[in-house]
């Protein structure tokens, strides 16, 4: 990534400055005066600072990771408040680590100090008026009494909390609390290239959010991140679903080496990210260089890319735009101001994305061209699947037809969905419903059983019951032979046949007379095994782990049934076998679960 964070976190401060003099100008702000304030909290759940020295002597670090917040929020003139200078951005940079470097002395050192960074005293001096100059926020305003969405920005990489506050003052204007600390490593200022070190990146962010929902009463979340920090913020929008909205500035998840480090972590599973998410990216004549891997993978979401005719990725931070074309003397004003007017485009582009997933209002639309060639494509995302989890207790509050519904919607785009629900879940929901005299959807969600785990005598048995209980003998009748065919062993099934004084079947009369097929050894692992064998006209089961053998009924091909009633052999045996007809392999379905274990291979004679 050709992004290096290389300036002083000061010399960010005087690009944000120089940004509202020819950004903003593009931008039309909204209805609200904006307020920031500085938060100094410790995130006691994590350590920073080392306890301990080097002899076990305790440290005078303070316990946890210092958090300093920077908040822009929508607010109210008043009397109390004054207008932020850039130089207060700048001079508030002193304390991002050590929150005692807080006072003015410091903060007026971090400003001296960019300044005489900076060779010559004109520059100087025209450094010192830029400096001077007045941003959109006013220190402390006081906050509106009025529930407004919260916004989170993930900076990039080492960088200062207001890296993009432009975007962060004009998302206070319209109306969002925005929250943002300063991107830092584990256990020093400095990031490590590493996966962990972007999920402490994450974890900040999930502090950020914890903060503001104690703070604030709303539910609606969004979340933007620049560079490292657009992997940043993908990453906790994955483990945190009340996030609404994701924006990714040229993110590292579009960079190859982080894309390729985050594929192979565990934290990697687009198939499960629900947040309305937005990419904007370079590299329009070569996308390969900037891959959408994780965008083009994302099911349940909507979903946006555009990608602009722009090679540099500092223009995608209006404090690294600006200083760069302030020393840029290759190009011309009018190819300056056009990337001027890209930043403020996409800001307001930003804008509209927040508005329509946070607030409902209908602002996004198709991305209109304004400066740079760019690429604009749009998918609607499907509803998430409801987790199988929670469907029992669904129907039971909102009835079997709202899910239903939900259901036969979901198999639609999701052919595979009802692999993923557990048949005892709905069994027992049907009990439930039984008990509450709601026969009809106990029938329906044991018909839906049926359809998660097919034929399975256990859901068979139950519906010959409940038709019992409706006075249909015949559909009950035919659930109980179904079990049957399934578990010819099933007493409960037989037992209810016999009440209904309706013939009832043997398995005794079904037999495989040529045994030999089956006999032999059957391999778990290196240490077990399983043998069939022939003792005195009986057809036996045993294994080196056992500790005796089971007398089996040779029923059909492909399924041998336990002779013995003991609760503890409740189980059926199932061969598998090769294309010439040959037995392969053998497998153990428990009677119980409907569980069928792993085959067990044939050893050759």
């Amino acid at each position: 990534m050709k992004y290096i964070f290389s300036l002083a976190l000061s010399l960010i401060s005087l690009i944000n400055i120089y940004a509202q003099n020819k950004i903003t100008k593009h931008l039309e702000f909204g209805k609200y005066h904006i307020g920031y304030k500085v938060i100094h909290i410790y995130d006691h759940s994590r350590s920073y600072f080392s306890k301990y020295d080097y002899y076990g002597n305790r440290t005078e670090y303070p316990i946890g990771r210092p958090i300093q917040i920077s908040i822009w929020y929508p607010s109210q003139k008043s009397k109390k408040s004054y207008s932020v200078l850039y130089q207060d951005y700048l001079g508030h940079t002193s304390s991002e680590i050590d929150f005692e470097k807080n006072t003015e002395k410091d903060r007026k050192t971090t400003i001296d100090t960019f300044i005489n960074s900076i060779d010559g005293k004109s520059k100087q001096e025209q450094l010192k008026e830029l400096l001077s100059s007045k941003t959109h926020a006013h220190f402390n305003g006081q906050e509106l009494n009025i529930e407004f969405p919260i916004i989170l920005y993930a900076p990039p990489m080492n960088t200062s909390a207001i890296d993009n506050s432009i975007i962060c003052e004009f998302l206070a204007s319209k109306g969002y609390v925005v929250l943002s600390t300063m991107s830092k490593g584990e256990y020093t200022q400095l990031h490590q290239r590493t996966i962990r070190s972007v999920n402490v990146q994450a974890e900040d962010l999930g502090f950020l959010l914890d903060y503001a929902q104690n703070n604030y009463a709303t539910d609606k979340v969004g979340v933007f991140g620049f560079s490292l920090g657009g992997l940043a913020n993908i990453i906790f929008a994955s483990k945190n679903k009340s996030v609404d909205a994701t924006v990714s500035l040229d993110g590292s998840i579009m960079s190859k080496g982080w894309l390729n480090d985050f594929k192979n972590s565990e934290l990697y599973a687009p198939k499960a990210f629900t947040s309305n998410l937005l990419f904007i990216g370079k590299n329009l004549k070569a996308p390969n260089q900037n891959p959408s891997t994780f965008l083009d993978s994302v099911k349940y979401a909507d979903k946006a890319l555009i990608r602009y005719d722009i090679e540099e990725h500092s223009y995608f931070s209006g404090l690294y735009l600006l200083y760069g074309m302030i020393n840029n003397t290759k190009l011309a004003n009018t190819e300056k101001e056009m990337n001027y007017r890209f930043y403020a485009e996409m800001t307001e582009y930003i804008g509209y994305f927040f508005d329509e997933y946070l607030k409902g209002i209908e602002n996004f639309k198709e991305y209109e061209h304004k400066s740079y060639d760019f690429s604009f494509s749009f998918e609607k995302g499907n509803r998430v699947p409801l987790n199988p989890n929670t469907v029992g207790q669904l129907i039971v509050d909102k009835g079997f037809s709202y899910v239903n519904t939900i259901i036969d919607s979901t198999l639609i785009y999701e052919k595979d969905y009802l692999s993923s629900f557990d048949w005892r879940s709905l069994v027992q929901t049907a009990k439930n419903l039984k008990s509450s005299y709601r026969i009809d959807e106990s029938i329906q969600t044991l018909l839906l059983a049926d359809k998660v785990f097919p034929s399975w005598y256990v859901i068979h048995n139950h519906l010959g019951k409940l038709y019992l209980e409706k006075k249909d003998i015949a559909l009950a009748e035919n659930h109980f032979r179904i079990a049957l065919e399934d578990n010819p062993k099933d007493v409960k099934s037989l037992e209810a046949l016999k009440q209904l004084k309706k013939s009832t079947p043997d398995y005794h009369v079904s037999k495989i007379e040529d045994i030999k097929p089956y006999l032999g050894k059957y391999i778990v692992d290196e240490e077990r095994y399983r043998e069939i064998y022939l003792k005195n006209g009986n057809v036996y089961l045993k294994s080196n782990y056992w500790d005796e053998p089971l007398v089996l009924w040779p029923y059909r091909t492909d399924l041998f049934l336990v002779e013995s009633d003991n609760p503890g052999s409740n189980m059926q045996v199932l061969f598998q076998f090769n294309e010439k007809g040959a037995v392969v392999s053998m497998s153990i379905r428990g009677l119980n679960s409907g569980r069928i274990n792993v085959p067990d291979q044939k050893e050759k004679p």
